[in-house]
């Protein structure tokens, strides 16, 4: 029997991270939980761990620390805290060390759905301490993410078409690494006979990058057109992005049912990303870049069958309110096992 409103349990939310962060865990909390989130600020979570923590109940009751920063370092108050400390970027061996760890897997900016959940970690995040240099940053971001990110139930498979591709991706100068294999691609995708191509790099302002410049896409877009067009385009392609992490790319291309060309992953996961069923590995060369994007064009029951089993994983294992479920999952299997 399902509980009613009045029997579930108040959850209490603290938000060390920026809203475009948050959202994502937000929105699986508003889906099991509705109204009986209650914003505060007395968790013990550091502003800058760029993490949200919750409890179910009472503060004797299950604790839940969400990492979702690039690093893949623990944070060892949050790790101390929490009966369940859920990472996006976990490393495979910290699963091992920590029983208490849980890799989340690639999350991605959303937007909330409830306008009063959203105002609530508006108002939590920007009132909690952030230093004095990132306060403008994150005020500015908290007011405008709910305008420029989209909701989760905008991120639905659509039909491919085999003979285009497109692909954005914004050019990093701090963390260049991440560019060169994005660049490769696009530079494939360019030469590839009979495909029409659309996208590359976004414009910098400043056009300070030059290893990206000839690779720029003709304009920025929404993301609106970002979806659409991914939609329609043949293929998707991954990279680790910053640090090494899960990029938001992932998340995206998991949920839009995509066949994913994409390099190795480094961080741990919830279940396997396995090769030719969810997923296309490459080793990040042309030759392999170009070899995985005409096998998945020219072969339609291959493409399809990656599209299905990438959106069945996002399904299973991503989706936010599927997210929060492992998550009390994992508790209540720890409380089992300490019974």
């Amino acid at each position: 029997m399902t509980p009613t409103s009045r029997e579930r349990p108040v959850v209490s939310v603290s938000i060390g991270a920026p809203p475009v962060y948050a959202a994502y865990v937000l929105d699986g909390l508003t889906t099991l939980f509705g109204r009986r989130l209650r914003f505060v600020r007395d968790l013990n979570l550091d502003a800058s761990a760029y993490a949200v923590a919750f409890r179910v109940g009472s503060l004797e009751g299950s604790r839940f620390y969400v990492s979702l920063g690039d690093h893949a370092t623990l944070d060892p108050v949050g790790l101390e805290w929490a009966t369940v400390y859920g990472k996006v970027n976990a490393l495979e061996e910290d699963e091992r060390a920590h029983p208490t760890l849980v890799p989340v897997g690639p999350t991605f900016g959303i937007r909330v759905r409830s306008a009063r959940v959203a105002a609530g970690a508006a108002q939590a995040t920007v009132g909690r301490t952030w230093t004095l240099k990132r306060l403008p940053y994150d005020a500015y971001s908290t007011l405008r993410y709910r305008r420029w990110r989209l909701p989760v139930s905008r991120y639905t498979p659509g039909v491919s078409d085999p003979g285009y591709v497109f692909y954005a991706a914004w050019p990093w100068k701090k963390h260049a690494e991440v560019n060169p294999p994005r660049a490769r691609f696009i530079e494939v995708c360019r030469a590839a006979r009979g495909l029409e191509f659309e996208g590359g790099f976004a414009p910098r302002r400043r056009s300070d990058i030059d290893e990206v410049l000839s690779l720029s896409a003709p304009r920025r877009y929404s993301m609106a057109e970002y979806l659409r067009k991914t939609k329609r385009s043949a293929v998707a392609f991954n990279n680790p992005a910053v640090h090494d992490c899960h990029g938001w790319k992932l998340g995206e291309f998991l949920a839009l049912g995509k066949a994913i060309i994409s390099l190795p992953l480094t961080r741990a996961l919830p279940a396997p990303l396995r090769n030719g069923e969810h997923i296309h590995y490459v080793d990040g060369t042309r030759e392999s870049i170009a070899e995985a994007l005409e096998v998945i064009r020219a072969d339609a029951d291959y493409r399809t069958y990656l599209e299905t089993n990438a959106r069945r994983w996002y399904l299973e294992y991503l989706e936010p309110g599927a997210l929060v479920k492992r998550l009390l999952a994992a508790d209540r299997a720890s409380n089992e096992v300490e019974a």
